[in-house]
């Protein structure tokens, strides 16, 4: 990938991006043409092959912003709610759900499913780097849960027994297909009742 520096070269990248982020979550990544994505972010096809040289190309960027504003996004839910105590480190997992679920709340108007998941369905069984880059964005999303959830099994389980990398991985999964659920049920409540049963076996299994 081409390194980017000019304000202009920066915003037509992102209209590119942009563009592609919405195409593959509408059609998905094989059904979408590049001429698709070039026609609607209005750039010409030098101005796209100026950025991106492939397809795959394109595909990798497009999860590399998707994963940099759920961080940015996440990080300012996160400074909007109260501050956890510092003795509570699942307190600091359960806000961490609840501020998921804000994402989701702001983004319910999007069509198209989680980039993520589209992806992962499309091409974890045919395309091996995509399916390293996919699985590392989901370990990415349960190491965030990680060291809370190694600091409230120090305090609950003192044995040291729980896997916690596992734990981890489980959370993802649970919330991943919470938030499919609840776009194929069209509940707007699944996710938070899903998210408490969640928080309520973490308590009994982690609460001090």
């Amino acid at each position: 990938m081409k390194a980017v520096q000019q304000p202009r070269a920066l915003a037509t990248r992102e209209k590119i991006l942009k563009a592609a982020a919405r195409l593959f979550a509408l059609k998905g990544y094989h059904d979408t043409k590049l001429e698709e994505v070039r026609h609607a972010a209005e750039v010409t096809t030098g101005a796209f092959f100026h950025h991106f040289g492939s397809k795959e190309d394109l595909g990798f960027a497009v999860l590399d912003r998707h994963m940099e504003r759920r961080r940015q996004e996440l990080e300012q839910i996160e400074q909007e709610m109260p501050p956890p105590r510092d003795d509570a480190p699942l307190e600091r997992v359960c806000r961490r759900l609840d501020a998921i679920a804000e994402l989701v709340r702001r983004r319910e108007h999007r069509k198209g499913g989680c980039i993520i998941g589209n992806l992962s369905t499309a091409l974890a069984d045919t395309h091996e780097a995509f399916r390293q880059r996919l699985a590392d964005c989901f370990d990415e999303m349960a190491r965030e849960f990680l060291p809370d959830l190694e600091a409230a099994a120090r305090q609950g389980r003192p044995q040291g027994t729980l896997d916690t990398w596992t734990l981890a991985r489980y959370l993802v999964t649970v919330v991943e297909g919470a938030i499919m659920l609840a776009r194929t049920y069209r509940d707007r409540t699944l996710l938070a009742r899903h998210f408490g049963c969640l928080k309520e076996y973490l308590a009994q299994n982690l609460g001090s």
